[in-house]
């Protein structure tokens, strides 16, 4: 009877933990304030959620409650603008793990598929973006994004300099098919994106992004660090990926009015 009333006991707290893991993870249409930085701090309603794809390194990794993943939207998705939260609710939210840092996805067309969290994107049409800080050694050197890309010109060739979509392009020289590009932002206070090409196609032994953009922007949100990746026919939109990010980041942004700078 003692054994019984144990296990019985044991799988109740079982299942309440269960239940209480479940209710932590972010929902769809839930209204989440999570903090970046402290001039970045997202009120947003979450959109559609990604579904995971299972490894062997879950146990130790895979935490969906933490994850601050806002969703994927449309490029030209306007969300709801939310007032400035206080200074007060500001200094009672924690900073993100350092590996679960703001994410979102953007669709380019009107194609229908299932965002994953998987290593690459999950579709032609798909731009994944990731939002971190900038490195100490980033600070320290006071980098962006047009000063990176000045000093990645070593890995350049020489006199390959050509202009693609608005951009400025050199063939890198690790291989022809490399490509090293710059584009200057209209975002206020964004310098450009540094876009890195691989003009290689996709196969089942090449699983590779072909297209990784980086802003290193430390005038913007106290020091940021925007990451995105999608496929090579999303070259000439480039731009319309750039605007797209800035503008969703400017109107998730609840950050307290004494907080922005910018």
């Amino acid at each position: 009877m003692h054994k019984k009333i144990v296990l019985s006991l044991f799988f109740v707290f079982l299942t309440a933990c269960f239940q209480r893991d479940k209710q932590e993870i972010p929902q769809e249409g839930e209204i989440v304030f999570w903090k970046q930085d402290l001039e970045l701090i997202v009120k947003a309603k979450l959109g559609p959620r990604r579904e995971h794809i299972p490894s062997q390194f879950d146990y130790e990794f895979y935490r969906p409650a933490r994850e601050h993943y806002l969703g994927q939207f449309p490029i030209d998705y306007v969300p709801e603008k939310f007032q400035p939260i206080t200074q007060q609710q500001a200094d009672s939210l924690p900073r993100p793990d350092s590996n679960r840092q703001l994410q979102f996805d953007l669709k380019l067309g009107n194609s229908d598929f299932q965002a994953t969290d998987g290593p690459l994107p999950d579709h032609d049409d798909q731009v994944r973006v990731r939002i971190e800080g900038l490195t100490m050694d980033m600070r320290a050197d006071n980098l962006d994004t047009y000063k990176t890309f000045i000093q990645r010109k070593e890995f350049f060739k020489e006199n390959s300099k050509f202009e693609k979509y608005g951009l400025t392009c050199y063939q890198k020289k690790v291989a022809d098919n490399f490509y090293g590009c710059y584009g200057k932002s209209k975002g206020q206070h964004v310098t450009g994106v540094l876009l890195n090409v691989i003009a290689l196609e996709i196969t089942p032994s090449n699983q590779i992004a072909q297209i990784r953009g980086n802003s290193y922007e430390p005038n913007k949100y106290g020091g940021i660090w925007v990451q995105w990746e999608t496929n090579l026919n999303n070259w000439d939109k480039w731009q319309e990926i750039d605007n797209a990010i800035w503008r969703l980041l400017d109107t998730w942004n609840a950050a307290p009015s004494s907080q922005k700078s910018n």
